[in-house]
């Protein structure tokens, strides 16, 4: 007789947008460049993205403590209070860029609600954008996607400053010369939109 006892592999959530195995879900939360944390309705740090390299590590022993807790001092009231304007329905997200230990740091915080605007909850996102910066400043938004030919010729291709990312118009994303205009990688050409 098998000692094996029963279990689910791998269940799939129904989203209104699609479906995801829980396996997919948390290799989504592992891989997105920002580390997101997440607080329940009664104040609680509940669960966190395990992204390597954290601006604010966590651990398992942090889960169930306040944000004063997670943040003692006048960071931890601000954060508080913060929250409570969530709860309070005054506000929905806070934004806020700073420097610490000498990159660009980004923290978001957003209301969660459910569809009749009950609180659920809030989520904190926060990461580094120092490689955004570059990207700027290396004219990576130069290009124009309208027909895939760069504004600025003279604009450098970032690919340099950051080798393990393909940037679309350079040349680790099409293996093309990058000195001509790409107009067969457009986002015209290719049936890209944006919906927002």
């Amino acid at each position: 007789m098998s000692k094996q006892k029963p279990f689910i592999k791998s269940p799939v959530v129904q989203f209104k947008t699609g479906t995801l195995s829980l396996d997919q879900i948390e290799a989504i939360f592992d891989v997105l460049p920002f580390e997101i944390d997440f607080l329940d309705v009664s104040d609680r740090f509940t669960w966190y993205s395990d992204k390597p390299n954290r601006e604010y590590p966590r651990h398992v022993s942090d889960l169930q403590k306040t944000i004063q807790q997670l943040h003692p001092g006048p960071a931890g009231m601000f954060a508080q209070k913060v929250i409570d304007s969530f709860k309070a329905g005054k506000q929905e997200h806070f934004e806020q860029p700073l420097k610490l230990n000498g990159q660009m740091v980004y923290i978001n915080y957003y209301a969660l609600r459910d569809q009749d605007g009950n609180y659920l909850g809030t989520i904190g996102y926060t990461g580094t954008v120092d490689h955004i910066a570059d990207l700027i400043k290396h004219g990576a938004w130069d290009q124009d996607v309208t027909t895939g030919a760069s504004m600025h010729q003279s604009a450098k291709s970032p690919t340099k400053t950051v080798p393990n990312v393909a940037v679309m118009g350079s040349p680790k994303a099409n293996n093309k010369d990058s000195s001509k205009p790409d107009i067969t990688t457009s986002a015209s050409h290719t049936g890209m939109k944006d919906d927002r």
